[in-house]
Parts: C-alpha cells; sequence; structure tokens
C-alpha cells in the first residue's frame, strides 16, 4: 500500500512536521530493522523505547518517522501518541473489502490458516502474519496489506478495553469466536467476562460465526442480530461433525455436514482436536464460499500441530501456546497413538492461580496411559510434585534446554516426542532443534 505524505498529516494531525518534502510511503514498521526503503517508522514506547532505533531506521532506509519527541534532524512527524496515530493511519485505508476477524482462548492462528486456505481458492486473500494480532500488529498488517477482497484478521486480547481498540482499528464485517477458555484470567477475570470481552469482536459485524459447544457463546449467539452461522462437534448446527477417523499419525480423514451436503475431507493434523478449528474456519467460510470447500494442499503451521519425521522419531509440535483445558485435550490425543509416548510440558502463562492450576494439571494428566513426562519451568514444577505421588516416568527441568537434553538421555528409539507450553518459556527454539 502506497502512501502520500499528505494522506499521513490529514489523518494523524501531527502537532510538527520536520522536513516536509511531501514523500510516498511504500511500507510501515514499528521495527528498525524490517523498514525498507520508502518506509514510514513508527517509535512506540514498548518494553523499549522505539525512539532509540529512529536513527537506525533511517540507517535501513526509511523516508520518515512519527514519533512523540524529535530525535536527530531526520524528517519526523511529531504526534502525541505514536500508537494511536499508527491504528487511526491504518483505518483511513480500510474500504469495501470483506474483513473477517477471529478470536478467542485457542485455535485463532490454525483457524486463520483455514480459513484462508479455504478462501483463497476462490478470493484474492490475505490474512494477518504469525502472531500479529494485538493493537500493533494488526494496523501495522493492515497497512502493509496489498489488494485484496478478504482479509482474515486475528484479533487477540489479554486487558480489558483492547477488543474495543481492535474493533475500532479493523473494523471486522464478519467475525468469528473459535472457543473461550478461562486464559488470561490474571487480567480479563473468569471465563464469562473473558466471553464478554472477546464477544465485542461482533460489535461491526454483519455475520458471524458461533459454537455451539461453547457454553459461554449462547448469550452472544442469542445477542447477535446478523447473519450467523453455527458449528458444532456433537450438535446440528449449519456446520457439524459427522464421523472422523486416522490415516496415519498426521492424518485424519473427517465427515461433516456443510449447509445440508455431507464434505469428506482429507484432514492433515494429527489430533481431532484440530477438527474444532476446521468446523469453525467453513462455517465463517460458507459465507462466502460459492465451491465445494477443499483442504488441498494445507498442511499445520509449525508450534501449532506440525508433526516432523526426525530419523526415527515422531515429532508432535505444540510449541507455540498453553493452557490447562487444550493442554489436556492435546494429551488425551497422545495417549490414543501407539507407540512409546514422551510429553514435554513447559509452564502454561497468565493464569489468575498459576500454582493451584498447576497442581490440578499435574494430578489430572498423571492418570493417562502417556510412558514419560517431562515438566520444564518453575511453575510446572508444581504439576511434577503432585504426578510423582500418582506414578512413575515423570522427570522435571528448570527450562526448556534442559527438558531437551533430558529427552535425549530417555530415548530408546522410535518414540512419539509431544512438546508444548507457553510461547514465552521458550520451548519453541528447542523444537526447531528437533525438526
Amino acid at each position: 500500500m502506497n502512501l502520500s505524505e499528505e494522506q499521513v498529516v490529514r489523518v494523524i494531525k501531527p502537532e510538527r512536521v520536520i522536513d516536509p518534502a511531501g514523500r510516498v510511503f511504500t511500507n510501515f514498521s514499528f521495527d528498525s530493522r524490517l523498514i525498507k526503503e520508502g518506509g514510514l517508522f513508527f517509535a512506540l514506547k514498548g518494553q523499549r523505547d522505539g525512539h532509540l532505533f529512529v536513527e537506525d531506521a533511517f540507517t535501513r532506509g526509511a523516508s520518515a518517522a512519527v514519533v512523540e519527541r524529535a530525535v536527530g534532524n531526520f524528517p519526523q512527524f511529531v504526534v502525541k501518541d505514536t500508537l494511536k496515530a499508527l491504528g487511526e493511519l491504518a483505518t483511513s485505508t480500510l474500504g469495501d473489502e470483506e474483513r473477517i476477524g477471529i478470536t478467542g482462548s485457542a485455535g485463532k492462528t490454525t483457524t486463520k490458516f483455514l480459513v484462508y486456505a479455504l478462501l483463497q481458492r476462490e478470493y484474492s486473500v490475505e490474512a494477518s502474519p504469525g502472531n500479529w494480532n494485538n493493537l500493533i500488529g494488526v494496523p501495522t498488517f493492515l497497512l502493509n496489506r496489498k489488494d485484496a477482497e478478504i482479509l482474515v484478521v486475528e484479533m487477540g486480547i489479554s486487558l480489558p478495553g483492547e477488543m474495543d481498540a481492535l474493533v475500532k482499528v479493523a473494523r471486522p464485517t464478519a467475525s468469528l469466536i473459535t472457543r473461550i477458555y478461562p486464559v488470561h484470567t490474571e487480567t480479563l477475570g473468569d471465563a464469562k467476562n473473558i466471553a464478554k470481552e472477546k464477544g465485542k469482536i461482533l460489535s461491526s459485524a454483519r455475520r458471524a460465526a458461533f459454537n455451539l459447544d461453547d457454553p459461554y457463546q449462547a448469550p452472544l449467539l442469542e445477542e447477535f442480530r446478523g447473519e450467523k452461522r453455527t458449528f458444532s462437534r456433537s450438535r446440528r448446527a449449519h456446520v457439524s461433525l459427522k464421523g472422523w477417523k486416522r490415516l496415519g499419525i498426521g492424518e485424519l480423514r473427517v465427515e461433516v455436514a456443510y449447509l445440508e451436503r455431507e464434505l469428506s475431507l482429507r484432514f492433515p493434523f494429527w489430533s481431532p482436536v484440530f477438527i474444532e478449528n476446521l468446523l469453525a474456519a467453513l462455517a465463517i467460510s460458507s459465507f462466502f464460499l460459492k465451491r465445494e470447500p477443499s483442504l488441498e494442499g494445507v498442511e499445520p503451521l509449525p508450534g501449532r500441530g506440525r508433526i516432523v519425521r526426525s530419523a526415527d522419531l515422531w515429532i508432535i509440535d505444540e510449541s507455540y501456546n498453553s493452557n490447562p483445558s487444550a493442554a489436556m485435550l492435546s494429551l488425551l490425543s497422545l495417549a490414543s497413538l501407539e507407540g512409546r509416548k514422551i510429553a514435554v510440558l513447559a509452564d502454561m502463562l497468565e493464569l489468575r492461580q498459576p500454582q493451584q492450576e498447576h497442581r490440578e494439571f499435574g494430578k489430572k494428566v498423571s492418570m493417562l496411559p502417556i510412558d514419560l513426562f517431562v515438566f520444564v519451568g518453575p511453575l510446572m514444577r508444581f504439576a511434577f510434585e503432585e504426578a510423582m505421588k500418582k506414578r512413575n516416568g515423570v522427570y522435571w527441568a528448570e527450562g526448556a534446554e534442559e527438558a531437551t537434553a533430558l529427552v535425549r538421555r530417555l530415548l530408546k528409539g522410535g518414540e512419539i516426542i509431544f512438546f508444548k507450553g507457553s510461547h514465552g518459556t521458550g520451548l519453541w527454539k528447542e523444537v526447531e532443534k528437533w525438526t
């Protein structure tokens, strides 16, 4: 997307413009390392003050910077709030494209990926990259997008009021909530309040899809006045699961009732847990698809259900994030697989009662028919203490690097190794060494 200096000034209304020259900006970033020639750099104040990287941005080709205080003699727009300016500029670029907003406590990125895969066969589609799902990532994606008929925007929150701000920026025309779990409870409160906050994604939407298996979505479904689709694993819905069977360790065959038709889909995911993501993606995509849905060419993303064959080992990579509910569901799937199984479980972060919840988790998982458990991190120490009271084959490691070294010592050959943990634990970095 190209924006003229005049367009930028008109939207962000800077208090001061240093060295105006009628520039045209071709790329936009808050990270100086990602700036290219003709870029506009936003000096955001976060864990690190973006003003410290203004000079670096210009050495990499930036044409101007949006700042809250002037830095050096570079071309700059001085504003009161650079984050607000970033959001306002992104919103100003929205047009008549459809914008699908996706939120939930788990499965957002996988569902986004599946929605993109389903729609891109019929439309020009862009999806927000990686975990660009917050008040920085969403507007940055919008500013750097190409022309597309449909935008798929992941929208994640951890604080009250954040969804209001995200909706103001992205203005979804269609919305989807995957499922509500008690995640980010230390800031968002209980699951009922989480549903209320995430439900704000519906406020700008004309269309929405709802999970009938999620009790926290029932009030949202009833209150929504736009066009509705529903999905379910167990109930009659617009998109519902008829059955599934395993074709191999990393592939399922899924039978789906889809708008009064029946689909038989090859689903290249290891666990039936991911079927809910597929149903959600089919439900929201059904508003737009004209042909029968296809998953041709789809493969799981790193950290989100990817399976890798490494020598004589199977690596199941769910290392991107974790919470007690999602982890338990995945472990139940792991327990159903044949072979010697090792579960490497790192800390689950952002819980309201982390010690108690990890202890409860340890009690529950200790009952599963999984050969070895390696608990990782200071919080998982509590899970380890509970599990070791009930069974053998339980280990603890202080960090991710120590855990993988321990696992290598425990190998006999031919194992299935399952990795899951919150992103902040760094477990995903260790998984990369295996894959």
